[in-house]
This record gives structure tokens, sequence and C-alpha cells, in this order.
């Protein structure tokens, strides 16, 4: 009997170790059919509120869900470095929302609504 719940208890163990470490609070995808290039230094990418004149060529979607208490430098580190590691010149923000959430209940302060905040951007890359 010990060892059926000693099995069970490890299981649901590994079950939560393996769900915190899927979430992932940043991360990118490619278009389909786009070109690959190789990574640019971060430094060098530009952070953009609207579409460039130049011509240019969209590599895929970046996004991060950053906390509350994130700073806005870390914010824009982040973009930055998944924009140049898919090879881009610059990351045009598209979205910068915040999602309603659940209602969490807590004694002291009872129901209130939870937001989340989702940046969303274009990674492109110019043309020469």
């Amino acid at each position: 009997m010990k060892a059926k719940r000693l099995t069970i208890m490890l299981l649901a163990a590994l079950v939560a170790a393996t769900a915190v470490s899927c979430y992932r609070p940043y991360g990118y995808h490619f278009y389909p059919r786009t070109p690959r290039f190789a990574p640019t230094h971060p430094a060098e990418v530009q952070l953009l509120r609207g579409e460039p004149r130049r011509d240019h060529i969209r590599l895929g979607e970046v996004w991060i869900r950053p906390s509350r208490y994130a700073d806005r430098y870390w914010v824009e580190d982040s973009l930055r470095e998944k924009a140049a590691a898919m090879g881009a010149d610059a990351l045009v923000i598209v979205a910068d929302r915040y999602l309603r959430g659940h209602v969490v209940y807590n004694y002291w302060y009872g129901p209130r609504r939870v937001y989340r905040r989702q940046i969303v951007g274009i990674a492109i890359r110019y043309r020469r």
C-alpha cells in the first residue's frame, strides 16, 4: 500500500515538474516558406512601431508575455534576442495588449480579475 502511494506521489510530482518546465514566457516561429538567415547581433535589431518604407522580407513572429513587474529593458532585450536568432534586422511591434483572464478569489481582498500582457512583433529582414 505504501509503495503504491509513493508511486502515485512521485508520478504527480513528475507531472507537476513537467508542466512548470513547459511554460515559456517568450518565443518565436517562422512563417512557412520564408528564407532562413544567419543570426544577427541583438544590439543591431531595431524596434519599430510602424512598417518600414524600405523593401523587406517578413520572417516570422516574436511574442512575449511579461510579468507585471518586468522591466522595460528586459522586455526589449528579450524581443531583440529572439528576433536576432531569426536573422532579423528589425522587429515591427504589431500588438501590445492585455488579455483578460480568470477571476481570482482572495480571502482578504475578495474577487479580482487577472490581466496578462502580450506583445507580438513581426521580424523583418531588409533586402540588400
